[in-house]
């Protein structure tokens, strides 16, 4: 029996995606986080024996979640259903026995609810409540990609308090190319494409917006600061007073002056030159 301690790797994490309620198989190739990973091109089939003297145990595991990956059929298991996504069998031979015993299956149907977690790029499958005798069993199934293997191999298996807990190496727990996600993206959402770029046209719209906003606060602050600082020049050594009073008066001044100075501005853009244009005013 495979016995690799995972403690303080199985820690918990923001949960990408929530438990969601009973679905016809993993649609792995259009989940915002399964088709990252290279799930949806590999399943797992894998035993491991070990020594219970006067007995001898065999574990083996049957995992395939996601509905593109067609390649089940004989691969499962006698003692499994044909719907199930995960199974887990125990045998046990004793030397007067000729054949195994099953002492355990714990299987998950391809209508179970489940949930995704990404950790760092690690990926974290949780299939949720199915039945065994009287209990409720939950499956914690850890990914851990190796790229030199060409199939999945579980490498720690531990059920205790109703969470099987497994972890599983091999390839589908790797990282597609970004290359291969982009033309997946390109495929399956094309209408999330168009969404994006008109949010990032409305985005590039409202940075345009906010640029001019602040150019136009700038020129009201430095206006204030060199209005206040004309101000007590004027008054230095006199009563606040006389500066509130030098401040008022310059800045009614200024804010009267501004249709004057904005007309005088669009006659020179637009040629304008006669005394009507400039309010009265006259060339010096």
């Amino acid at each position: 029996m495979v016995n690799i301690s995972l403690k303080g790797t199985l820690i918990p994490a923001l949960l990408i995606s929530a438990a969601l309620p009973a679905a016809t198989c993993l649609d792995c190739s259009s989940h915002p986080v399964l088709r990252k990973f290279e799930l949806d091109k590999h399943f797992l089939k894998d035993s491991a024996e070990s020594l219970t003297p006067p007995s001898k145990t065999k574990q083996t595991w049957w995992l395939n979640p996601c509905s593109e990956n067609k390649k089940n059929g004989k691969e499962l298991p006698n003692e499994c259903k044909g719907d199930d996504i995960f199974c887990e069998v125990t045998y046990v031979r004793t030397p007067e026995l000729e054949k195994d015993i099953v002492t355990k299956v714990i299987d998950f149907s391809k209508n179970i609810a489940y949930s995704v977690e990404d950790v760092d790029s690690q990926l974290i499958l949780t299939l949720k409540g199915t039945k065994w005798g009287s209990s409720t069993i939950d499956a914690r199934i850890q990914y851990q990609c190796n790229t030199n293997m060409v199939q999945d191999k579980v490498t720690f298996n531990k059920l205790e308090e109703n969470v099987l807990n497994l972890a599983v190496e091999g390839p589908s727990g790797c990282l597609k190319d970004e290359d291969s996600n982009d033309n997946d993206g390109d495929n399956n959402n094309d209408d999330d494409g168009k969404n994006n770029n008109n949010n990032r046209e409305r985005n590039n719209d409202s940075s345009g917006f906010s640029w001019f906003t602040w150019l136009i606060i700038y020129a009201l602050l430095f206006t204030i600061i060199y209005l206040m600082i004309v101000s007590y020049m004027n008054t230095r050594g006199g009563s606040f007073d006389d500066f509130r009073g030098e401040f008022i008066e310059r800045t009614t001044q200024f804010v009267t002056s501004l249709p004057t100075f904005f007309r005088e501005v669009v006659a020179k853009i637009f040629g304008g030159s006669s005394s009507a244009q400039r309010g009265g005013y006259s060339a010096v």
